[in-house]
């Protein structure tokens, strides 16, 4: 088994991948925005599928919160659901997608443009599928990414969804001019992350990997930062996560909590009440607790281990600082199982379910 992988080294290039990808699109977003705009759109659609899904959910806090007309997000699949009553010329729809080769997020995008709707697609393969059938392209800038759990990729879509959101903002809303300054910041406080995090992730590993059952929760951005590290850490070190608001393990989780489960709390200083209550609940059943934070929590002692930030984050950007966390977590974990983190042996039969006939994963395309 190598003693590194491909997965290791785009964790590590992740920051500088959403750094690329915020300073080459500021013409591609001022651009689609005034479009949206001059169009008097109404509705904006997030969609996507997996970890391009997860993404948006990072996304749409920010998105809720500062642009002016109705934001929903629609997972590809359940398209069919709500067309007739949602896609017309006023809505526009961003699908996102790095390989752009999924067939649902391809058919996704027919389906908003065959009832008029404007057709965006955000993609790392200005070739793909998803692009060719797009009326307007926002190229990411993580490069190529070999391996079948996407990591690089994910943070640097997450960051360009919410610099799209801050440019539909009021040009009068001064919350957002601050955000698009932290937001221009956010790929050194992530690259500070990842440095900090990666020695405590792999001290802590021999104990964390005891546990055969992980629950994380966020709430905000991170949130769907549970939702993608749930995402990795399933289809990578084959560890069976759940998540969901870190209110909702109130709801249901609770009840088969034992020592096998490891809770994850991603705490932010808006929702410590909330994670100090839980860390509570999580000893008196027996379960143990892992808790990322940031400067500023104090749990009380509560949690059994602590991954800590560098530096405080903005509550809507916070995605992008503790996901590297959850990346690190779930390749040293895969290691911990003797797995590969770059090809996990379900990857062919997913790809097969997913891909259009005739079509490949960009970086597995032969000639």
């Amino acid at each position: 088994m190598p003693a590194a992988y491909h997965m290791i080294g785009y964790i590590h290039e992740g920051p500088s991948a959403l750094g690329r990808t915020l300073e080459s699109n500021e013409a591609a977003i001022a651009s689609l925005a005034k479009k949206i705009r001059d169009r008097g759109i109404q509705r904006l659609i997030l969609s996507g599928v997996g970890s391009s899904h997860t993404a948006t959910m990072m996304a749409y806090p920010l998105m809720r919160y500062h642009v002016p007309i109705k934001v929903d997000v629609i997972p590809s699949t359940e398209f069919a659901y709500y067309g007739d009553r949602l896609l017309n010329p006023k809505t526009a729809v961003v699908v996102v997608s790095r390989s752009g080769e999924r067939g649902w997020v391809v058919e996704a995008m027919d389906d908003a443009k065959r009832r008029g709707a404007l057709g965006v697609a955000m993609t790392g393969v200005a070739d793909s599928l998803l692009a060719q059938h797009a009326q307007v392209t926002l190229l990411t800038g993580e490069g190529p990414e070999i391996t079948f759990p996407k990591t690089k990729s994910v943070l640097a879509c997450a960051g360009l969804l919410m610099r799209l959101g801050l440019e539909l903002a009021d040009p009068k809303d001064g919350e957002a001019s601050q955000r698009r300054r932290a937001l221009a910041a956010a790929p050194a406080a992530s690259d500070k992350v990842v440095g900090a995090a990666e020695d405590a992730v792999r001290t802590l590993m021999p104990k964390l990997a005891k546990h055969s059952t992980v629950f994380m929760g966020g709430t905000g951005s991170n949130y769907g930062a549970a939702l993608e590290g749930a995402v990795k850490l399933q289809e990578t070190a084959y560890v069976t996560t759940l998540s969901d608001h870190t209110g909702n393990v109130f709801h249901g989780a609770l009840g088969p909590l034992n020592k096998d489960w490891l809770i994850l709390p991603l705490a932010h200083n808006v929702d410590t009440k909330l994670v100090l209550q839980l860390l509570r609940l999580v000893r008196k059943f027996g379960a143990h607790s892992l808790a990322v934070t940031e400067p500023g929590v104090d749990l009380q002692g509560l949690s059994d281990y602590t991954i800590g930030l560098p530096e405080r984050t903005d509550s809507f950007l916070a995605a992008l600082s503790y996901l590297p966390v959850l990346q690190l977590l779930t390749y040293y974990w895969t290691l911990a199982r003797k797995l590969n983190p770059d090809e996990p042996s379900i990857m062919r039969d997913m790809l097969d379910a997913m891909l259009p006939a005739g079509r490949e994963e960009p970086e597995l395309r032969k000639g």
